[in-house]
């Protein structure tokens, strides 16, 4: 039994290493690298230029919250929004629900309001964000 699990065991390491030979050599330089992914993966990458992809394709969390999306009152039919707000420092990019980011930057001393948005530091890289002040909010 033993000499025929050895046997086994090098067969599926054999394979594997053809798989990996064969796909390595699919790798070109003159491809991109989404391009080589594809070939790789042997399928499409999702992109967020296609008209196809939903938002909720790609699950962000609110750098806040850290749910994908809020819960709302109406649990029957509607699922809560997605984080639409981003961060603008490339090294960051945190995304924010709408809600969660003007309480955040409402609760800063060192806010600041101008006509309908509230301006603070981003929790994270302390960036300037903005959010725009929900209606009905009272504001500083």
């Amino acid at each position: 039994e033993d000499d025929e699990d050895a046997k086994r065991n090098k067969n599926h390491k054999q394979n594997q290493s053809d798989k990996e030979l064969t796909n390595s050599k699919r790798w070109s330089k003159e491809r991109s690298i989404r391009e080589n992914l594809e070939m790789w993966f042997g399928s499409p990458l999702p992109s967020p230029l296609s008209p196809s992809t939903e938002k909720s394709d790609f699950l962000v969390e609110c750098g806040i919250c850290y749910t994908h999306r809020l819960p709302t009152e109406d649990t029957s039919t509607e699922e809560g929004p997605l984080p639409e707000v981003k961060c603008s420092n490339s090294s960051c990019n945190r995304h924010y629900h709408e809600s969660c980011l003007f309480e955040w930057l409402h609760s800063l001393p060192t806010a600041r309001v101008s006509f309908d948005r509230i301006f603070g530091s981003c929790p994270y890289c302390c960036e300037t964000v903005s959010v725009k002040i929900p209606n009905g909010s009272n504001s500083h």
